[in-house]
């Protein structure tokens, strides 16, 4: 059995080489907003230590190693001292989200469940989330409302052994929440990838809206600029959605070299902008914009690039990248340097597994490439013989490397199912993401999924919760009888919901108040507005002999617009 390591986290031992060095360097800044005023907080290196380090101390005496640490404070400085407090003591974060508003809770609870933490961080102003999730968060502890302490005591940062760093919670999913089990040296790994990969982190400021709790976010935008010791500049995910004219003037106003975010921000970017905004912007400091957590879409990338060009934004400097939380985030991306790259495939062809370049075909599937691997192995494989693919055919996509985590948090079988499989012949272990693609001219292409998961604006949710929500919504509905899927329209992949009623058709005003109803219940509980909400005829959606529902068939009906329906609240593809 091997010796535990007995060292610190590596980004914890950065953390305060950074403060021995340079004490009075800025590490973190926070970005707040009233109405059109900006209102910075930051944290020099030797506040953010010697923050991180009392906390720390708090969580050595309230907690035992290997004990949970749920991390529910809001967005900016406070997350950051929270985390790296867990990575100081030893403790297992779990990276998670405060209760806002009437926000439903349903996903956090699932992960508070799971998880067990024994003690949750709230920040000091948060009056919402104790009283909604209770007792399930453990002890709390509340942080200071002024980061900076006067207290004197070294900070301690306790060697690191087989415990995880941190819990990563993956899915949408409000019934099977998967925690990945993130190591320290996972992490160091997908960091000094990342830094190699992405030659800007090593001397620029990152600036970033994207939310610390995602894999993303807690990687690229918290973690990565404290790791190769330059700026980080921050604002929460709502003050970008409010004016996303901030998250560029935020890169403008802080010459970042780095940034990113799913393609979902940089088409808000494009829509909710003003030529009147724009003005004076200039991003010509920008070497790398990494895309990801959704489908990188070539129309998105162009549009951004059309759009902020007279703002000195170079197209070069779209950096498209695929990854999963399970690999810590990276597993490919693209070189910084250069511009990205899309290519036409013939749609049939990709239908049977093979990658025919076909730039004439106007009804073709553009699909950008996701660069190299960053520092990893990446295989494409047929799942059913466990054999590697040659190039230009579609397969599943297995990776292994440092990066790539131990396993699920308290699910051995799902872990056995996803990280352990084996190639024929080779007995290293490898993991399974579920992803098909396939390699064409030195990058990989992201095809499809293999199984039936949707991605809406960088957020997964499984069929099976959407489904069961509309079940419990609307009795008119047949129980067993609906289908969900995402339906890409080119320019991103929405929600659809196909329903069979229970009897006759009703009036039509009757009908389009059930859909109504049911798109309003998704939207609630999983925070995602449905693109469209289908109802049809008792027996109306495609099955199997068995009686099985067919969601690929009723996905391709929907999109060719030949999917008989009684009523469609939203969109309805044309034929």
């Amino acid at each position: 059995m091997t010796a535990e390591p007995e060292f610190p986290s590596p980004l914890a031992a950065r953390i305060a080489a950074w403060a021995a060095t340079k004490p009075d360097g800025q590490a973190f800044v926070e970005l707040r907003y009233r109405g059109t005023v900006c209102e910075p907080r930051s944290l020099t290196y030797a506040q953010l230590h010697r923050a991180a380090g009392l906390l720390a101390r708090h969580l050595r005496a309230d907690t035992e190693p290997g004990d949970r640490v749920a991390i529910l404070c809001a967005h900016g400085l406070d997350y950051v001292v929270a985390f790296l407090a867990c990575l100081y003591a030893g403790r297992i974060a779990v990276p998670l989200f405060p209760v806002s508003g009437a926000r439903n809770t349903a996903r956090l609870d699932g992960a508070i469940a799971d998880s067990r933490p024994a003690l949750s961080l709230l920040s000091s102003g948060d009056a919402r989330t104790e009283p909604s999730v209770g007792a399930a968060l453990g002890r709390i502890h509340r942080l200071p409302e002024d980061l900076v302490t006067t207290d004197a005591t070294d900070p301690v940062l306790d060697p690191v052994g087989s415990e995880p760093a941190y819990l990563q919670y993956t899915s949408g999913s409000t019934k099977a929440p998967a925690g990945v089990e993130v190591g320290h040296a996972h992490l160091g790994a997908a960091l000094a990838q990342l830094w190699r990969a992405v030659p800007a982190v090593q001397h620029k400021p990152i600036v970033t809206w994207l939310p610390f709790f995602h894999d993303m976010g807690l990687v690229l935008a918290l973690a990565l600029p404290l790791y190769s010791g330059v700026l980080g500049v921050t604002m929460a995910p709502t003050e970008f959605v409010k004016r996303p004219i901030r998250w560029l003037r935020a890169c403008a106003d802080y010459r970042a070299g780095v940034t990113g975010g799913p393609n979902f921000g940089l088409a808000l970017a494009v829509s909710g902008t003003t030529r009147a905004e724009r003005e004076d912007l200039d991003l010509s400091s920008l070497d790398a914009l990494l895309n990801g957590a959704e489908p990188v879409r070539s129309e998105v990338l162009e549009q951004f690039t059309e759009t902020f060009a007279a703002s000195g934004f170079r197209h070069a400097a779209h950096t498209p990248g695929y990854g999963l939380a399970e690999a810590t985030l990276s597993v490919t991306l693209g070189d910084q340097d250069a511009e990205p790259v899309t290519h036409r495939f013939d749609r049939a062809e990709l239908a049977e597994g093979r990658a025919l370049v076909d730039e004439t075909d106007a009804a073709g599937v553009a699909l950008v490439g996701c660069g190299a691997p960053a520092g990893q192995r990446v295989a494409v494989v047929d799942p059913a013989t466990r054999t590697e693919l040659p190039a230009d055919t579609v397969g599943e996509i297995w990776v292994a490397g440092p990066n790539v985590c131990a396993g699920y948090f308290g699910n051995p079988a799902a872990t056995e199912e996803t990280f352990g499989a084996t190639l024929d012949g080779r007995p290293e272990r490898w993991l399974r993401t579920g992803d098909l693609g396939f390699r064409f001219d030195g990058q990989l292409y992201i095809a499809s999924r293999l199984k039936d998961l949707i991605v809406v604006e960088g957020r997964n949710h499984y069929p099976s919760d959407i489904e069961s929500t509309v079940a419990a919504t609307a009795p008119e509905i047949r129980r067993g009888h609906v289908t969900a899927f995402g339906h890409d329209d080119g320019l991103r992949e929405d929600l659809v919901v196909v329903a069979e009623l229970a009897g006759a058709a009703a009036e039509a005003d009757v009908l389009a108040g059930i859909a109504r109803r049911i798109r309003a219940a998704i939207a609630s509980a999983h925070e995602v507005m449905p693109g469209s909400v289908v109802l049809v005829e008792p027996g109306g959606i495609p099955k199997t002999s068995s009686g099985k529902l067919r969601r690929g068939e009723c996905r391709r009906l929907f999109g060719a617009g030949t999917l008989p329906h009684l009523v469609t609240i939203g969109n309805q593809p044309m034929p």
